[in-house]
């Protein structure tokens, strides 16, 4: 195969100086501004999320960006993916063969002389064989190249890549849509009207964000028109590519064919030798029919015949295909913190429904699913802010559904998606308060109810309707 015809068709705007609009989209993810503002930097930029969640996408739109906004020389922009069989053919291909090819016969410069900058972006990097150790000696070597590279899970970019690639890359998580990104999405593609501006729900001015949450909450059309939207995304989740099906029941199939069963048979067993990858399927059908609900590794392994050292491993590499959520018991015993129960959860909703075939949601339903977004929205901030996340449940069986620790202080979150919220509803959540106050780096200053369509403040306790989070 020839590697300089084959870079050529797949960078067409060497030749039109431009991204053919059908790779663009109508819209841009928020992410694509964290992309924008560390692509200036010099650290590897790594993206990170599940197959189909619109990476690809937002790699089309930054090339976009740097030919129309920067201005660069389109022969200075690379594009290619570790899974080209036409780039990387035989076994014993190299990234430094591709990379070669590109410098001396493509663009013609020494890649230690390079006076402009050099973009290159690797889609699935993870198929390159010791592609980070290329990378790091690239990087070390500092020629004038900003690497932007891709993979679908967590997995890929840090197994064995940790040690060599330390301070020299930093990430931008690319997950499924959270409730506010759905509903812009929703009004450009099929609204087809201007998006609806949410305050975003900053945990640092929280009483300020409350008072323009008011302005929101008494516009009964406006309400009427989000609660709409939440219902359709409380069913279909958060894949962009939903937008080009609209169709329930055969975006529910796409859901278990692509993402479901190729994220499982294609990214996790590239990279593990898994004997029983079967068990990966059901454990997800398994955490989908108890969605949100605390376990022992143990009787999950008992539950399916297996070690619990497998299941803990399993679980692990579900999770760091962001296809699942899982939550420590909070305590500030390290021991006990291993020791006890852990909350699983589908990270995806769409994901879940799809699993268990269900095509709508009853209100009993509703409040799990919910709690299960909440984990999801949650675990992105964590994510993005280096924060941790955990839910509590004490001898007591008293139980909080999230505990953010923010190094700072701590931060207890309970998800009651009803209108009837009753005072013994929240004595878990006061008791904690009480019992965290005060005590140094682990104290509570406030907890945090999601609610149906309450929106107040009393006491220290502030009541947010889940269709005003903004995270």
């Amino acid at each position: 195969m020839d590697i300089k015809l084959n870079l050529s068709i797949t960078n067409p705007w060497w030749s039109n100086q431009k991204i053919n609009n059908q790779f663009l989209l109508g819209r841009k993810r928020k992410e694509f501004e964290d992309i924008i503002v560390k692509i200036n930097s010099k650290r590897i930029l790594s993206i990170i999320g599940p197959r189909r969640v619109g990476k690809s996408t937002l790699i089309y739109q930054t090339i976009n960006y740097l030919l129309e906004e920067r201005k660069v020389d389109s022969k200075r922009i690379l594009l290619f993916s570790g899974d080209d069989p036409s780039l990387f053919f035989y076994e014993n291909d190299k990234l430094s063969d591709v990379l070669d090819i590109y410098f001396n016969e493509i663009l013609e410069e020494n890649i230690s002389k390079l006076e402009s900058k050099v973009y290159i972006f690797i889609d699935e990097i993870h198929f390159i064989k010791n592609w980070q150790n290329y990378l790091k000696t690239y990087f070390d070597r500092k020629y004038n190249v900003k690497f932007i590279i891709t993979g679908s899970s967590s997995m890929h970019l840090f197994k064995d890549s940790n040690e060599s690639l330390l301070g020299r890359i930093e990430n931008v998580y690319v997950l499924p849509l959270t409730f506010n990104q759905f509903m812009n999405f929703y009004m450009t593609y099929i609204s087809k009207t201007e998006d609806i501006q949410i305050p975003k729900f900053d945990l640092n001015s929280i009483d300020e964000v409350m008072k323009e949450l008011e302005e929101i909450y008494y516009n009964q059309d406006l309400k009427l028109v989000i609660q709409k939207i939440l219902k359709r995304y409380m069913i279909v989740g958060g894949y962009p590519e939903y937008f080009e099906v609209k169709d329930i029941e055969v975006w529910q199939k796409q859901l278990s064919e692509d993402i479901i069963t190729r994220g499982i048979y294609k990214d996790i067993l590239t990279m593990y030798n898994i004997k029983s990858p079967e068990i990966l399927e059901k454990l997800l059908y398994y955490i989908a029919a108890n969605n949100s609900q605390a376990f022992a590794y143990s009787g999950i392994a008992s539950t399916f015949g297996i070690d619990t050292v497998t299941i803990m491993t399993y679980l692990g590499y579900l999770k760091q295909a962001f296809l699942i959520n899982i939550l420590e018991n909070y305590s500030n015993n390290i021991a006990k913190v291993i020791r006890t129960n852990k909350k699983l959860s589908i990270l995806d909703n769409g994901i879940q429904n799809s699993l268990l075939k269900q095509k709508d949601i009853d209100s009993n339903l509703a409040g799990h699913i919910i709690e299960s977004m909440v984990d999801f929205d949650f675990r992105l901030l964590c994510e993005k802010e280096n924060y941790k996340q955990f839910y509590y449940r004490n001898t007591d069986k008293e139980e909080i559904d999230i505990i953010i620790d923010r190094n700072i202080d701590i931060i207890p979150i309970e998800v009651k998606y009803t209108n009837q919220i009753e005072n013994s509803d929240l004595k878990a959540i006061n008791k904690f308060i009480e019992e965290h106050q005060n005590k140094g780096i682990n104290h509570v200053k406030f907890g945090i109810i999601i609610t149906k369509d309450v929106l107040k403040k009393e006491g220290n306790l502030y009541f947010v309707p889940y269709w005003l989070l903004n995270m």
